[in-house]
C-alpha cells in the first residue's frame, strides 16, 4: 500500500459552502480514481509566500490518501491543475500511513498552537522589556568629571611646550 499527502490551496475569497463544494469535488475524484481517503481537512487561511493570481492569502486544504497502484496518480495531478478554484497543489509520497484525525483533534491542536503562540508572544515581549530596561541602565554619560579634568590637564602642558619653542 502506498500513502500520499496532497496539499492544495483554494481561492481565499470562497465562503465556507463553496470551499466545502471544492473539497467534495476533490474527494469524489479521488474515490473515482480508486484511492481511499484517510484524512481530508481544512488547514485554514494563511498568507502566501508570493502572490498567486493576485491573491496574497489562500485556504490550505490537506488530503491524505492511499492506493495500491500509481496508474491514476497522473490523472489526479492533471485534474488538480485544471481546477480553476485550486491555485496550487502538491502531492508527495509518504513513508508510513498517516494517523486518522477527527475534527475534534484538529480544533484541539489549533487551540494548543494558539495558546502556545500567545504564551511565546507574552514571554518575548517581557524579555524585550527587560532588555530595554537593562540597556537604559547601562547607558551612562560617556565622560565623568574626573575624565574631563584629566583631559584639560593634558591639554595645558601641550600649549606651554609650544610657547617655549616660540621663545
Amino acid at each position: 500500500m502506498r500513502y500520499y499527502e496532497s496539499l492544495y490551496i483554494v481561492n481565499p475569497n470562497f465562503e465556507q459552502s463553496r470551499l466545502d463544494k471544492a473539497m467534495k469535488t476533490v474527494s469524489d475524484k479521488v474515490s473515482e480514481y480508486g484511492f481511499k481517503v484517510i484524512n481530508h481537512f481544512e488547514w485554514g487561511k494563511k498568507r502566501l509566500a508570493y502572490n498567486i493570481n493576485e491573491h496574497k492569502y489562500g485556504s490550505y486544504i490537506l488530503l491524505h490518501f492511499e492506493t495500491e497502484s500509481v496508474d491514476n496518480l497522473e490523472r489526479y495531478e492533471r485534474f488538480m491543475v485544471l481546477q480553476k478554484s485550486i491555485l496550487r497543489n502538491q502531492t508527495v509520497l509518504l513513508d508510513k500511513k498517516p494517523e486518522v484525525q477527527s475534527e475534534k483533534d484538529l480544533t484541539s491542536e489549533e487551540d494548543k498552537k494558539n495558546s502556545t503562540n500567545d504564551d511565546s508572544i507574552k514571554s518575548s515581549s517581557k524579555e524585550t522589556e527587560a532588555e530595554a530596561t537593562a540597556e537604559e541602565q547601562t547607558e551612562e554619560p560617556a565622560e565623568t568629571e574626573a575624565e574631563a579634568t584629566a583631559e584639560e590637564q593634558t591639554e595645558e602642558p601641550a600649549e606651554t611646550e609650544a610657547d617655549k619653542e616660540e621663545n
